[in-house]
């Protein structure tokens, strides 16, 4: 990991999408008028099939904390070249290139905006877009 190593798109196959879960209080929703967002990830690995599982939650609550909406969803990615982004720890687990982490990431936000955007508007909901986040801004803020 020491000559960092370059991402090449052609490398990274984002082969699997799943919604675990989708819920929205739809009136709730439309009366409220500030919808906080939250957003959380979780890594998992296969480092012999060279996979990666990414887990991300987003969430809307209202002022008073209560939930307005929640979409989990599950992106699996397999890397050609994930040998070049990780070296294994004293302990024998992996520690994954920020590099890597982060552009799979900036994917599954990506992929994330545009289905809780067409979710949203299949409930009548319009023009509620997540916004644009740093991967590398919540790697740092993660450790």
């Amino acid at each position: 990991m020491e000559n960092k190593p370059t991402i090449d798109a052609d490398k990274i196959h984002l082969f699997h999408l799943e919604i675990r879960e989708f819920n929205i209080n739809t009136q709730a929703f439309k009366n409220t008028a500030d919808h906080k967002l939250n957003i959380a990830h979780r890594l998992m690995h296969n480092l012999e099939d060279k996979r990666l599982k990414l887990d991300i939650s987003c969430s809307f609550r209202n002022n008073s904390e209560e939930q307005l909406l929640q979409l989990d969803m599950d992106y699996h990615f397999h890397i050609e070249n994930l040998e070049d982004f990780y070296t294994i720890k004293e302990n024998g687990l992996p520690k994954f290139s920020a590099t890597i982490i982060a552009t799979i990431l900036g994917i599954a936000l990506s992929t994330t905006r545009g289905i809780l955007f067409e979710k949203l508007a299949n409930h009548g909901i319009h023009n509620i877009i997540i916004p644009v986040i740093s991967p590398m801004k919540m790697l740092t803020n993660n450790q």
